[in-house]
């Protein structure tokens, strides 16, 4: 049976993607005869009232352009359809959309929050295979998603110029990429980088001990390059903290940054950033330095958006075939995984735990960086 199937993409976008639609929509209609769509903006353009706006005919031409190209031909939104705000008419548009629309089967790429609510779609009887895709590469059951690689290898280059300025300048060099709960590209990017310090979400550090390092090694090497994670946590009750948050404090921007109410996104994740430009504010308190000794930067944004390299693009167009194939068996509620060079299918509710340090050898962590 000819099978209609409908792409989406939810959440940050990252390199790969167009890739494992390419290979899906090239797989599907040369060995399955299916036919294609993709809906604009993911889960937004699925529970709309004109839901027609927001699809896109997808044919073999249109994947042959797009497999090696950057982020995501269909946008992207953090739509949450099974929130306490939306579950109450979102999941039952998602049903009356998907039969208006003659919608057999749905492939869905995304992080973690994609990744769940396609098992919630899963559960409608919607047949749906999730792809995973983040550079924060913190999906378990799989050795890398995509965008990670593509972003860990252009972070390693930025960084590894900015350390090369920083040694130049005898300065302090703070680098800041994502990463909400998992520090895995901090990490990787730390390790290409060699760089002197590594802070992550998982591993809590005191500031004053991190003073102390960070005057250790300047002192020894005249320079020092460190990678800061978004996601990092301070202790309100630190004392280099309660400094820069009382009355007679000096620096306001810093006041401010550490004293500003946060905001959530649809799924009720707290809204990141900024972390390098606060360790950078807080290293010149505690040092007494001047905050031209300290640069920092950020280049968050700019690693979702990359052209994939070449082990993302065969990883987007190896997970698209799969998916594809598994769609064809009948199969739903799997996640597209690699693991030891294999591409597999993992049942969604197992890769939704986080993966992260935490499952990483103390001793490594330190002997690479990490600091806590």
């Amino acid at each position: 049976m000819m099978m209609k199937i409908a792409f989406l993409t939810g959440g940050g976008d990252s390199a790969g993607i167009n890739a494992a639609l390419a290979q899906a929509i090239l797989s599907g209609t040369r060995k399955h005869g299916a036919t294609f769509i993709g809906i604009k903006k993911a889960f937004e353009g699925l529970t709309a009232d004109n839901m027609e706006d927001y699809c896109l005919e997808l044919g073999e031409g249109l994947a042959k352009k797009i497999f090696n190209t950057p982020s995501t031909i269909l946008g992207s939104s953090r739509f949450a359809p099974f929130s306490e705000k939306n579950k109450s008419w979102a999941p039952e548009k998602i049903r009356a959309n998907c039969r208006r629309l003659g919608i057999d089967a749905i492939i869905a790429t995304g992080g973690n929050d994609t990744i769940k609510t396609a098992l919630g779609v899963h559960n409608l009887g919607i047949p749906v295979i999730a792809v995973p895709k983040s550079i924060d590469n913190d999906i378990s059951c799989t050795d890398w998603m995509l965008g990670a690689n593509t972003a860990v290898e252009f972070a390693t280059k930025a960084f590894t110029s900015a350390a090369v300025s920083a040694e130049t300048h005898a300065r302090l060099s703070i680098n800041e990429v994502m990463g909400r709960e998992a520090g895995w590209l901090a990490f990787l990017t730390g390790v290409g980088t060699c760089a002197d310090l590594i802070l992550v979400p998982e591993k809590n550090f005191s500031l004053g001990a991190l003073v102390e390092r960070v005057a250790r090694i300047k002192k020894e090497k005249g320079f020092v390059n460190i990678i800061v994670s978004e996601g990092i946590r301070l202790n309100r009750e630190d004392p280099l903290v309660c400094r820069a948050l009382a009355p007679d404090a000096k620096d306001q921007v810093l006041k401010a940054m550490l004293s500003e109410e946060p905001d959530y996104d649809p799924h009720g994740n707290m809204s990141l950033g900024g972390a390098g430009i606060i360790i950078q504010r807080l290293l010149s308190l505690g040092l007494g330095c001047r905050l031209s000794n300290i640069r920092q930067s950020n280049i968050g944004f700019a690693l979702r958006g990359l052209a994939p390299n070449a082990f993302d693009i065969n990883l987007g167009q190896r997970f698209g075939r799969k998916a594809m194939d598994l769609l064809s068996q009948g199969q739903s509620g799997l996640m597209t995984a690699i693991h030891s060079r294999n591409i597999i299918a993992v049942p969604i509710a197992d890769a939704l735990p986080q993966n992260n340090l935490n499952g990483v050898d103390e001793d490594e962590l330190r002997d690479f960086g990490v600091f806590f």
